[in-house]
């Protein structure tokens, strides 16, 4: 399991760059910060949660015994189901052999591998910051009534 006074440090982060009253935990109980209502939930019992809040933030645990034995596939239906319904912002702990799957459903990673020798790395989803909306992509380019005229489309 990855050192705790790193999660303590990372939830403090996160805090300072929006606040986090809800957060929803998978694979291990976390009550880091007493200023978060923490929800934790089990594999089984996540996969089959109703959706009726959106949470302020959602954390795995992927190096936990009960994470390692899930086949990928699993996996990948916990991070898409908490990226697409759950959270707003995702934090996963996981080891380095998860790397190609969490890139894949597009996280990013906050702790480089090479910075530290512990098996265990930091990947977070914020779909505020996934992609950039490009320059072009804005309403002056849509359409252009000056040449509706002027041109045979």
């Amino acid at each position: 399991m990855a050192e705790q006074n790193v999660i303590t440090s990372m939830l403090d982060d996160l805090s300072s760059e929006q606040p986090i009253h809800t957060a929803l935990c998978i694979g291990q109980k976390i009550d880091q910060n007493s200023a978060i209502q923490w929800h934790y939930f089990n594999v089984n019992e996540f996969l089959n949660l109703p959706f009726t809040q959106r949470y302020d933030l959602g954390f795995v645990v992927l190096d936990t015994e009960q994470m390692l034995v899930l086949p990928e596939v699993q996996k990948a239906q916990i991070l898409v189901r908490l990226r697409d319904l759950m959270a707003k912002r995702i934090v996963v702990v996981s080891r380095f052999q998860d790397e190609k799957l969490l890139r894949s459903l597009g996280f990013t990673q906050l702790i480089d591998k090479t910075s530290h020798d512990a098996d265990f790395a930091l990947w977070q989803f914020n779909i505020l910051t996934y992609k950039h909306v490009p320059d072009w992509f804005n309403s002056k380019f849509w359409a252009n009534p000056e040449n509706w005229d002027k041109f045979r489309w």
